[in-house]
């Protein structure tokens, strides 16, 4: 299913001839910003400290790591359409599940290694649990931008990237322990900084290199 949206977004790379290049692989990321994420979480889940300030219950996320798949067509050289799907753990019994589309433009640079830079968005989904106190989940949306470096090979790609992931809530339940009903809130604020590293496999041949072109001009030329 993952590989059918990105066709669905990319009709002309799937022509006969197929892809001007393609690959898919495992991605590992992680947010380096902010330290401890989320920057900041809806007014429900806080209460009043004995200093009299308003502190949230919930514990926010550190450590986190997110594994998943990333794929990727070259409609041509300077142009690719992209996915990822990746689910995240971290500190605070933090989870989530998310996918994005994706849209680069990359160029060439020294020694065979390729810039890009792209925008993309998506969803997904995001669970704080900490034991004790309550749980809060939510739908999001996500808005998306991304630069990296990658190396090519015939049949492989090795990139690594940063990306800027915000991510705007939809539907969020706040569940207090202790409470008898879930309550539906809203605020909070999830921008995210981080890296991430993906090995691709595929076909990284652009079509004339691929064979046959150079028996076919020959033939043509004997006409």
């Amino acid at each position: 299913m993952f590989m059918i949206l990105l066709g669905l977004i990319a009709p002309q790379s799937m022509a006969a001839s197929g892809p001007y290049m393609w690959g898919v692989g495992p991605v590992v990321n992680t947010m380096v910003l902010p330290g401890q994420y989320p920057v900041g979480f809806p007014k429900e889940t806080k209460a009043e400290d004995p200093d009299g300030k308003m502190k949230t219950l919930m514990d926010k996320t550190g450590g986190d790591i997110g594994i998943g798949v990333h794929g990727v067509l070259y409609m041509k050289k300077a142009q690719r359409v992209g996915g990822h799907a990746w689910i995240q753990k971290g500190g605070g019994d933090f989870s989530s599940q998310n996918i994005t589309l994706e849209y680069d433009f990359a160029g060439d640079a020294a020694n065979g290694v390729t810039v890009l830079a792209g925008v993309g968005g998506g969803f997904g989904k995001q669970k704080w649990d900490t034991g004790g106190v309550g749980e809060l989940t939510m739908n999001t949306y996500i808005l998306r931008g991304q630069g990296g470096v990658n190396y090519r090979t015939k049949r492989n790609c090795y990139e690594v990237a940063g990306y800027a992931n915000w991510s705007i809530p939809g539907k969020q339940v706040w569940d207090e322990t202790g409470d008898a009903e879930k309550v539906d809130v809203s605020g909070g604020f999830y921008p995210t900084l981080g890296i991430e590293a993906t090995m691709f496999f595929g076909d990284f041949r652009p079509p004339q290199n691929r064979g046959g072109g150079k028996g076919r001009r020959k033939k043509s030329g004997r006409r």
